[in-house]
């Protein structure tokens, strides 16, 4: 049978949320997984006291100058010699009962697997959104632009995650990192829409996909967006896919548009963030930068 890990990483910032989030892995349909768990920040004891319960995992410590990226892989290192494949879940999100079960069944069938989403409020209410948006069905429709394989919906084999390891320290979109790679290399990606996770959006969110946005929503996201590209054009696989390189590099040069158009010129910046707030949100990750009906904001040169 397939060894399946559950891997998650608590840190302060998911101390509120970590009881609704152990209430969800009680409520899991399968049992058969092992719990590994990377702990930033935090000690054992108060992560425990959070959840409510006196968890047994795998717990592995961060080291007190680790970056997010090393967080978890010195995590993935450990548990990846014990599973054949890995559950991703963020702690302060929630898992549907049957999640790992799904996941189970899901990666069965390709090395990467992703799952729909709802998205909640910080209360865990229902916002009446979910991801992906009706019209993106498969990885293909999403990578390179966006993304939507996250560290919390996300299944993957061990052998690709090992693969791909180690990480620069420095990389900061671990997830959208780590499924353009794998893209590119023409790795088997799926996504299933059903609606596995409830997806939090709260004051400590890394990333706000409903609008209103402000200008420096937009700067603060699209300059993280500029450096992944930078980081995955650094890092290209020895034989990537050839059309999916293409792509790539059409999209590298859309995101250096966009900033050289958009995010350079202040008032091209105001114009565009009006108008992305008039607009339907892409719910997607990083779907507010380059916004696909605002193309001619930076496909055309900026008024002198």
């Amino acid at each position: 049978m397939c060894q399946i890990a559950l891997y998650t990483t608590v840190h302060p910032g998911t101390l509120p949320f970590l009881a609704e989030w152990y209430e969800s892995l009680r409520l899991q349909t399968a049992s058969e997984f092992e719990l590994w768990i990377g702990i930033d920040n935090l000690d054992i004891q108060e992560a425990r006291q959070a959840m409510g319960a006196r968890l047994g995992a795998n717990w592995v410590q961060a080291e007190p100058e680790d970056t997010p990226a090393q967080v978890r892989e010195r995590a993935w290192r450990e548990l990846i010699p014990h599973a054949d494949a890995v559950i991703m879940v963020d702690a302060d999100d929630v898992m549907h009962p049957r999640r790992i079960e799904h996941a189970r069944e899901h990666i069965s069938g390709c090395d990467i697997g992703a799952c729909g989403m709802k998205l909640v409020d910080e209360e865990g209410n229902s916002i009446g959104q979910a991801m992906p948006p009706p019209e993106y069905n498969t990885p293909e429709d999403i990578l390179p632009h966006h993304n939507i394989f996250g560290l919390t919906n996300t299944v993957c084999r061990a052998k690709f995650l090992k693969d791909s390891l180690p990480l620069s320290e420095d990389i900061t979109l671990i997830d959208w990192y780590l499924a353009t790679q794998a893209w590119l290399m023409g790795v088997d990606l799926s996504l299933d829409r059903t609606v596995r996770m409830s997806y939090r959006q709260h004051g400590g969110s890394t990333l706000s996909l409903l609008p209103p946005f402000t200008t420096e929503n937009v700067r603060r996201t699209s300059e993280a967006v500029v450096d992944h590209f930078s980081a995955v054009a650094c890092s290209l696989p020895s034989k990537p896919h050839p059309e999916r390189l293409s792509a790539f590099r059409k999209a590298y040069e859309d995101v250096r548009q966009f900033k050289k158009q958009v995010l350079d010129n202040d008032e091209r910046l105001e114009e565009y963030t009006s108008a992305l707030n008039q607009r339907p949100p892409l719910l997607l990750w990083w779907g507010c930068v380059a916004y696909p009906e605002l193309d001619h904001f930076w496909n055309k040169p900026a008024t002198e």
